[in-house]
């Protein structure tokens, strides 16, 4: 047997089928890239799950109707993403997005955070994570206790096995740690 006649036939090969007029194999087209579509287009219109089923089946419709218009060479999966995208644009201009009300406008929430602000967060919580790493696993056990779990010191203590006052010394050690990595001066809570 020939490695060409034991390999897959590729999405390629079943729209020059479906080109050359044998339906079938739109079915072998929807079995492959179905799932995949019905992903972009939730995720474009944000989740709208009864119009996307819609929209996915309009999309092989389309693929179906206009199959002759498909270019040889042209990868299959692009061309299907493209009629997806368009049929999500024809949607929403169709459906023709509300504007909110003027007073919408006026500002911003003060609530929610800006775009840079997690950003910012989010590299202030990977400096953070670095810096506990470079604490023993007592010290990251005690701080994490006690600011994060927000467990008494006398608890801590209890849990292990040590007095209240060696919990108290080790949280100011592991903080001033933290803050040399962090760069930051912060008085500590114990």
């Amino acid at each position: 047997m020939s490695a060409t006649l034991a390999a897959a036939p590729t999405p390629e090969y079943w729209m020059a089928r479906l080109k050359e007029g044998h339906e079938e194999a739109l079915a072998y087209l929807m079995g492959r890239f179905e799932k995949p579509v019905f992903a972009f287009l939730y995720r474009r219109l944000q989740g709208e799950g009864g119009v996307v089923q819609e929209l996915v089946q309009e999309v092989f419709l389309k693929c179906l109707q206009h199959c002759q218009r498909f270019e040889e060479g042209r990868p299959v999966a692009a061309w299907i993403f493209t009629l997806a995208a368009n049929a999500a644009t024809d949607h929403l201009r169709k459906r023709g997005r509300e504007l909110p009300p003027p007073e919408a406008f006026d500002a911003p929430d003060p609530h929610q955070p800006s775009p840079w602000d997690q950003v910012d967060h989010s590299r202030r919580m990977e400096a953070l994570k670095q810096a506990l790493e470079g604490l023993t696993p007592r010290q990251r056990a005690m701080v994490l206790a006690y600011y994060v779990h927000e467990r008494p010191v006398k608890q801590i203590a209890e849990d292990l096995g040590c007095a209240e006052g060696t919990v108290k010394a080790t949280l100011f050690q592991s903080l001033s740690k933290l803050r040399k990595h962090l760069d930051v001066s912060h008085d500590p809570r114990p």
